[in-house]
């Protein structure tokens, strides 16, 4: 009777029986068999009612899944169960069960039990539910398992084509349309999914970005926004490219590490300092050094190990601009543009949907991006947003900045030219703000670099005699423009602002890259760019075997200094005899020395020495490349790295002039010009100046003594006492005194005693010795 109440009371109690069954599966098979035909009962009998609450029977689900690695065979079939229930009566089951069953399912898929092919579509279809729990729980749980079916290298090409066409099929079925139904909801946790998937460097492939690209001619406005905002910013979260998962304590250490590194130190100086704050300090310390080292060119492969956080010795993956994988851009734009239009000129009396104004914005952005990026011809855009070229238009800016990323080299000038006019007419004129003058200004610069031929030669003429302005913004804006056509074309300018290098090439006729007519494109030989670095490199050489040269030079003049001192007693008649003979004993020497010093000049004289280019000698690094980036950067500005060095080597070029050069050059700060604009590029210097903080007290103090310094004379007679180390005197002191302390005394008992001849004299007295003082 004990060992049946046992038994019993261990049927009932299933944490026990699962905690047995996992330390011993075999001794537990016949309990394991009962509580299995217990389940085929109960769930016969639960889809009779599947919308009934039944707490045991959930109980018993969580059982099964727990120890169904213990037994396969027998529990072959209980997958394929739950998926069924699931796959039926989702919709009316209680949020408790169908949470109990959709957890039982992740653990079996977990363990290995069952198949993530045949999971994944059905977790899909749950994110009908409304149930905002379950659909957290099944999002988390697909985006780590796909996460881990694509570990490292491998990739599950199998799985990642099935969901990514599921995912397709459930953003563009009919029920997705509707605003109010299930279908939207699955549609747009299934784009959220699929986005971060791209954002965690899994799914980066054109499939599934163009399954995102379809979710932008959605009807419904959340799910096109948020497909809009991803080709916006693809990379807007924290990169994720390691196999640690992103929520772990690890990963939020990386991604603090990362941050900038002025507030890392200001973290430091304020929190109780402590050895974990200590290492995130050092590695946010050490990512700037190898980031600088890595945009300078001289990061070594010692220190390329340390740039990976992950430590495995894996490289970033490669990742191409998410605009370049969508198949069909043309097509693409002129159905967002038609969008725009069209809610544009629409009207709500007909029942039709019309987007905000920020909605149609983004689309105008992400068509603008994709012009510019594509280079594609869509002439219906502009005219549209000649319409908002007004300086009261609300985010004038963005426009603007969409304008100038829409402008490309192939667009037609005639296209542009109205635009550009009507900039110049409402924003740059002497009755508008600064600020507006300095947007409009910029707006046609970015114009102007992207298709030169946009604007007139006079209307150049007059905006660049706003150079002159007195706010610092529009003066600096009209410089830009400037320099930007003395570089491009300068015939288009006066004699008088041309410059003195641009007018020389005019006047010889030597222009180094003549403009270009439109529709002309100029071939790149080869690398664009790679000569800069070929010179550059000829150079570097020549100078350093010019180094070395110097400084064998210099050993031996200080090797003969020595042996001139040994030998001091000696006539000059033995000195010349002793030179003679150090000549004869090293010819070999002085003619090698002599042959590279004429190798230098010759590597000086003539930059392309090498007949091998330096693209076809030996395969260009990431950081060839940002060197040659660099050198098109200071060519473009006027600092000529190439002419730098040979004045230097040439000895014309000054220390000061070396030292800023050399700082141009190992600049970090200098970027390349931007493809995508933004409201901050149009508003320039604007946009920079911030209101400066109320200075603390000791920074007050400390000004204050500092304007103090050099001014002693100035100082107040306290001031200079306390110099001079001393204290006031008798006479000084008695001028504090109150006037019933000193009333006894005699010298002023006697100044009421004086007589009107002694107060005239005094008066006088005292009205002659102000005279003379100059009062």
């Amino acid at each position: 009777m004990v060992r049946r109440s046992r038994a019993t009371q261990l049927l009932n109690n299933l944490p026990q029986l699962q905690n047995l069954i996992k330390r011993d599966p075999p001794s537990y098979q016949e309990e394991f068999q009962q509580q299995l035909h217990h389940f085929e009962a109960s769930l016969a009998i639960f889809e009779l009612k599947p919308e009934e609450e039944t707490k045991d029977f959930g109980d018993l689900i969580n059982f099964i899944a727990q120890v169904a690695k213990c037994y396969p065979e027998q529990c072959a079939q209980f997958p394929a169960q739950l998926m069924d229930l699931l796959q039926r009566h989702y919709q009316v089951l209680n949020a408790d069960l169908r949470k109990a069953v959709v957890q039982a399912l992740i653990l079996l898929r977990n363990r290995g039990v069952v198949s993530n092919l045949h999971v994944m579509p059905l977790f899909f279809t749950l994110f009908r539910c409304h149930d905002k729990a379950l659909r957290k729980m099944l999002y988390t749980h697909i985006v780590n398992d796909v996460k881990l079916a694509n570990k490292g290298r491998h990739r599950n090409h199998k799985l990642n084509k099935t969901l990514q066409g599921f995912m397709y099929t459930m953003m563009s079925a009919a029920d997705a349309q509707d605003k109010h139904g299930e279908g939207a909801i699955a549609a747009k946790k299934s784009l959220d999914v699929c986005i971060e998937l791209y954002r965690k460097n899994i799914w980066t492939d054109a499939k599934a970005v163009n399954v995102i690209a379809q979710a932008c001619f959605s009807p419904i406005t959340k799910i096109m926004v948020t497909a809009v905002q991803f080709f916006l910013s693809p990379q807007k979260k924290s990169k994720d490219g390691d196999e640690s998962e992103s929520e772990t304590e690890e990963g939020q250490k990386e991604s603090r590490s990362r941050r900038n590194i002025q507030q890392v130190l200001h973290q430091s100086k304020i929190n109780k300092k402590t050895k974990h704050r200590k290492r995130l300090l050092e590695k946010a310390t050490r990512a700037r050094r190898l980031n600088q080292a890595r945009e300078e060119g001289t990061l070594k492969e010692d220190d390329a190990d340390e740039t990976n956080l992950s430590g495995k010795g894996k490289g970033p993956p490669v990742a191409f601009d998410v605009l370049s994988l969508i198949h069909d851009p043309q097509g693409f734009a002129e159905k967002l543009f038609a969008r725009v239009h069209s809610s544009t000129t629409a009207t709500k009396r007909g029942g039709s949907t019309v987007d905000r104004f920020e909605v149609r914005l983004l689309l105008l952005k992400l068509v603008s991006r994709l012009i510019g990026h594509h280079q594609l011809q869509l002439i219906a855009l502009y005219p549209f947003l000649q319409r908002y070229l007004q300086p009261h238009q609300i985010e004038v800016t963005q426009i603007l900045a969409s304008l100038a990323t829409a402008s490309h080299v192939f667009l037609p000038p005639d296209i542009l030219q109205p635009l550009i006019r009507t900039i110049a007419d409402n924003f740059v004129s002497d009755h508008c703000s600064p600020e507006v003058m300095c947007a409009g200004l910029n707006t046609i610069r970015a114009i102007a670099a992207r298709q030169p031929l946009a604007i007139e030669s006079d209307l150049l003429n007059d905006l660049i005699l706003y150079r002159k302005h007195r706010d610092r913004g529009v003066m600096m804006a009209a410089r830009s423009l400037l320099m930007l056509y003395r570089q491009l074309n300068p015939e288009m300018l006066h004699r008088r602002d041309r410059g003195r290098e641009a007018t020389l090439n005019i006047l010889s006729g030597k222009a180094e890259k003549p403009l270009l007519k439109f529709g002309e494109v100029r071939v790149a030989n080869g690398v664009d760019g790679s000569d800069l670095l070929n010179e550059y490199d000829d150079i570097e050489g020549a100078s350093s075997s010019e180094d070395g040269l110097d400084q064998e030079l210099e050993a031996d003049s200080d090797h003969e200094d020595t042996e001139g001192e040994a030998i001091s007693d000696s006539d000059s008649d033995s000195d010349v005899d002793a030179s003679s003979d150090a000549e004869s004993e090293h010819p070999a020497e002085i003619d090698h020395a002599s042959e590279d010093a004429d190798a230098t000049s010759e590597a000086l004289e003539s930059p392309e020495r090498s007949a091998v280019r330096v693209d076809m000698a030996r395969p260009l690094t990431d950081e060839d490349f940002a060197q040659i980036s660099r050198l098109k950067k200071l060519k473009r500005s006027g600092k000529h790295p190439i002419k730098a060095r040979k004045r230097k080597a040439e000895g014309e070029l000054s220390e000061s002039d070396a030292s800023d050069n050399n700082e141009v050059l190992s600049s970090s700060e200098d970027e390349d010009e931007k493809e995508y604009l933004d409201a901050a590029d149009i508003l320039g210097d604007y946009h920079t100046r911030k209101r400066r903080r109320k200075a603390t007290y000791e920074e007050r103090t400390q000004s204050v003594m500092a304007g103090r310094e050099g001014r002693e004379k100035f100082s107040s007679k306290k001031a200079k006492r306390d110099m001079e180390s001393r204290s006031l005197t008798n006479r000084e002191k008695r001028k504090t005194k109150d006037f019933r302390m000193i009333s006894h005394k005699r010298s002023v008992v006697s100044k009421g005693k004086r007589s009107l001849v002694q107060k005239r004299h005094e008066l006088r007295k005292h009205v002659t010795k102000q005279k003379k003082n100059g009062f």
